[in-house]
């Protein structure tokens, strides 16, 4: 919103300025300029000067006179050095000195002489330190893009405090893997600001009165406990360890209107735990193609509903029971149309709109069921094996048994005639006695 805001601005004030000079892609150097274009063109009527694409190492005002100049871009050139000394004041609105080979600008250059800035663009070049002097003149700036930075840790905590008037901030790709809470702590106007491309873990915190936010490509993995009352748009596209995302984590964001998730890989499910129907009340677009979605929970009927614009464009679908309800839905036929089935195999490349609902049937049931069965079969088989084992070794014990029980009767035997043959003797003896008698 704000890059169509700041160049309907640039060309509002070109077609209003009193002389617009474009010398764009010219090969010039700044001895060309100064020397020879100078004189054929009278700089002092100049408000717009146009020098991108050139070969300018270096730009001196003290060399020209540019008393009426608003807006000055030396993009794309091969700047190590600016400077603005040889006016009291200069009336300049907008400086671009983005993509040129700028890495420490002093005092010399952002000095009280430029006190009207309110666009300035640092982007792609190779600054590594902000302090705190080098934005303290800049009290009506509102644009500021230092982007593409290598600044790593090197931005003073109170670099941007005077710079109370700034509604845009790009931090984008500076490697940073902190933003201190200080960093924000005056900037109680600003409205957007891109945080994206750095190897942040943690959402620093941040201006309550944001209403654009951009986190895409980091390394957080939730959002919890953001409050962000007036947020309006939120960016998390290309996440690098967002593997699921809980959608009560936005809560707060009572406002979220856009919501992207664009190419994060590694993003396997939206969830709603516990459920809230009031979650997200003014959500108007909710963007999450080219993710690692395999299927929609029925707990997000609610947002799904009520969402106007749904992207979910190449995900690895998992067509079963649990997506009938998006083909129930009149309200989601076109999203159903967006989702191209990966699997399971008989329903490959096929629109879930396409797909009969007695046909999404699921399959993790009988999934789990076949180890069981499995198991069940392996221990019946093992028992088996083991009561015939036991069975067998019981024979060669049965025979010694009854081997043992054939010598019990032998030897009772032998008792039994030997106490006959007793009996028989004692019989004899008292027949002889009484003959005796």
């Amino acid at each position: 919103m704000w890059l169509r805001a700041i160049t309907i601005l640039v060309l509002i004030a070109s077609t209003t300025s009193k002389k617009l000079v474009d010398l764009s892609e010219r090969g010039l150097k700044k001895e060309d300029f100064f020397m020879r274009i100078q004189s054929q063109i009278n700089l002092q009527e100049v408000t717009d000067l146009i020098l991108r694409k050139n070969e300018f190492d270096s730009f001196l005002d003290c060399s020209t006179n540019l008393a009426n100049l608003e807006i000055l871009d030396l993009s794309q050139n091969h700047l190590q050095r600016f400077f603005f000394l040889c006016k009291d004041e200069y009336n300049l609105r907008v400086l671009n000195v983005s993509h040129n080979k700028l890495e420490y600008i002093d005092d010399n250059a952002f000095n009280d002489r430029i006190p009207k800035l309110k666009i300035l663009d640092l982007s792609s070049n190779k600054l590594s330190i902000v302090n705190e002097t080098m934005l303290e003149h800049f009290k009506i700036l509102e644009y500021l893009t230092l982007a593409n930075n290598p600044i790593n840790d090197g931005i003073h905590e109170n670099a941007f405090w005077n710079l109370k008037a700034l509604r845009y901030l790009n931090l984008s790709n500076v490697s940073s893997s902190y933003f201190s809470s200080e960093f924000f702590k005056t900037l109680t106007n600003l409205s957007t600001l891109d945080l994206s491309t750095n190897p942040i873990s943690k959402v620093p915190s941040l201006p309550v009165n944001l209403e654009e936010l951009d986190l895409s490509n980091t390394h957080i993995s939730r959002l919890r406990d953001v409050y962000l009352p007036r947020l309006r748009e939120l960016k998390l596209n290309n996440m690098q360890n967002l593997r699921e995302l809980l959608l009560n984590d936005f809560e707060n964001l009572t406002s979220l209107e856009i919501l992207s998730l664009d190419d994060s890989r590694t993003l396997m499910s939206l969830k709603m735990i516990p459920y809230n129907d009031r979650l997200l009340p003014r959500l108007q677009r909710l963007s999450v193609s080219n993710c690692g979605l395999r299927t929609l929970d029925y707990n997000l009927m609610s947002i799904i509903k009520r969402t106007p614009i749904l992207s979910f464009e190449n995900n690895p679908w998992h067509c079963d029971c649990k997506m009938q309800w998006l083909n129930m839905l009149n309200a989601t036929k076109a999203l159903s149309r967006q989702i191209k089935c990966r699997t399971p195999e008989q329903h490959s490349n096929r629109q879930l709109n396409e797909i009969p609902s007695h046909e999404l049937e699921c399959e993790d049931d009988a999934t789990m069921l076949h180890p069981v069965l499995w198991a069940c079969i392996f221990i019946l088989v093992v028992a088996i094996v083991l009561a015939a084992g036991f069975f067998l070794l019981r024979r060669p014990l049965g025979h010694w048994d009854i081997r043992r029980k054939n010598r019990d009767t032998v030897t009772y035997t032998n008792v039994d005639e030997s106490s006959n043959d007793l009996v028989r003797i004692l019989a004899a003896n008292e027949t002889v006695e009484r003959n005796d008698e």
